[in-house]
């Protein structure tokens, strides 16, 4: 896809409905399954809205913890496309291990800043990623579920 021609939808919709290879150990298909059901609830979020028919490249109308974090989950299943060839965790040579360890430490990251573990980090983050920014939207259950998930898988 094209990041200047496609909109945020369209590279959502990529990610969320993208094949999983048949071949990948279980602890990749899990992070994947949990990452794509949050980031499509991540983007069907309202603070969302005004964000989805821009382009990807385009500055985002309302930057807030919600496009923060979709960007953030967005990124990490991007890394996945690195993994394509991996068949087991103990089979993965020395740059997808690393990058693999950079997965669950995305993971676990995005897990915690939803579920405010480190009360305030992720308005704070939002706040000094986009200065001036103090819109601060809450996470619905069904999102903060998917954490709770994504932190089961790590």
């Amino acid at each position: 896809m094209d990041p200047n021609t496609a909109t945020r939808q369209q590279f959502t919709r990529g990610l969320v409905d993208g094949p999983t290879p048949s071949h990948w150990p279980q602890p990749l298909k899990d992070r994947v399954v949990v990452l794509r059901s949050l980031l499509d609830k991540l983007g069907n979020h309202q603070a969302m809205a005004t964000n989805l028919q821009q382009t990807y490249m385009t500055p985002a109308n309302s930057k807030n913890k919600v496009y923060f974090m979709w960007d953030f989950v967005g990124r990490t299943l991007g890394y996945f496309s690195q993994l394509s060839d991996v068949t087991s965790v103990n089979s993965m040579n020395a740059t997808q291990k690393e990058l693999w360890g950079d997965v669950e430490g995305r993971c676990e990251m995005a897990a915690n800043l939803i579920l405010d573990t480190m009360p305030g980090m992720l308005n704070n983050m939002v706040e000094q990623s986009y200065p001036g920014t103090r819109n601060h939207p809450e996470f619905g259950n069904d999102i903060k579920e998917d954490a709770r998930r994504l932190q089961a898988v790590v």
